[in-house]
C-alpha cells in the first residue's frame, strides 16, 4: 500500500512462524509519522526498534518501576484502590460504570507513580494524551505516499508541533516544581515517591 510492505497471516501455522519462532523479526512496530514525531523518532520503550536502546529501556523500566523499594513506596497506588473500593461500596444497589471506575482508577494511579501529585494538572495531562491519541491514530496521506507530505491538507502537521510542544511544556513544569520543592527540602531524599 503505497510504499509499506503488508503481509497477511492466514492461518495458525503462519501465526506461529510470525508470533513465536520469528518473533524478533517482526518484533517492531510500524511507526507512521504522527508517532515518530511525538515521541521524538522513537525514543521511547513502545515504539522503539527491538535492539540495544529497546533492552535498555526494559531493564531501566524493570530496575525502577518493579524494584522492592519503589513497590514499598508507592502507597499512593493503594490509595487509590481504596477510594474506589470505598465508591463502589457506597453504591451498594446502584448499578456501577466500571469501565469508568477502572479507567479513573488507572489514570489516577499512573498519574501518581509519575509525577507525585494527586490531581494537580491532571485534567490538562489527559487532555495532551487524548490528543496523542488521536494523533497517533489519525490517517495520514503521507504516511503512504511521502511526497504529499508538504501538502497537508489534514493540517495534522500544525496539529503534531501543537500537541509535542504542549506535553514538553507540561513536562517542563512537573520538572521545575520538584527541582523547587528539592531545594526548598535542602535535596532530601524522601520524595522519592514517583519517577520525575
Amino acid at each position: 500500500m503505497g510504499y509499506l510492505h503488508m503481509v497477511t497471516v492466514s492461518s495458525p501455522e503462519i501465526a506461529r512462524q510470525v508470533l513465536q519462532v520469528q518473533d524478533n523479526i517482526f518484533s517492531n512496530r510500524p511507526a507512521n509519522i504522527a508517532i515518530r514525531y511525538l515521541t521524538y523518532d522513537r525514543a521511547d520503550m513502545a515504539f522503539a526498534h527491538y535492539g540495544p536502546f529497546w533492552r535498555q529501556m526494559r531493564k531501566l523500566c524493570v530496575m525502577k518501576l518493579f524494584s522492592r523499594k519503589r513497590a514499598e513506596s508507592w502507597e499512593s497506588v493503594r490509595d487509590e484502590v481504596d477510594s474506589m473500593l470505598k465508591t463502589v461500596e457506597s453504591n451498594i444497589g446502584k448499578p456501577v460504570n466500571l469501565g469508568e471506575l477502572i479507567f479513573t482508577l488507572t489514570m489516577n494511579i499512573t498519574y501518581r507513580a509519575a509525577f507525585g501529585a494527586k490531581n494537580e494538572g491532571q485534567d490538562e495531562f489527559i487532555k495532551i494524551l487524548q490528543e496523542f491519541s488521536k494523533l497517533f491514530g489519525a490517517f495520514n496521506m503521507s504516511d503512504f505516499i511521502p511526497w504529499l507530505g508538504w501538502i497537508d491538507p489534514q493540517g495534522l502537521s500544525a496539529r503534531l508541533v501543537k500537541a509535542r510542544k504542549a506535553l514538553d511544556k507540561f513536562i517542563d513544569s512537573i520538572i521545575d516544581d520538584h527541582i523547587q520543592k528539592r531545594k526548598q527540602n535542602n535535596f532530601s531524599e524522601d520524595a522519592e515517591t514517583d519517577m520525575v
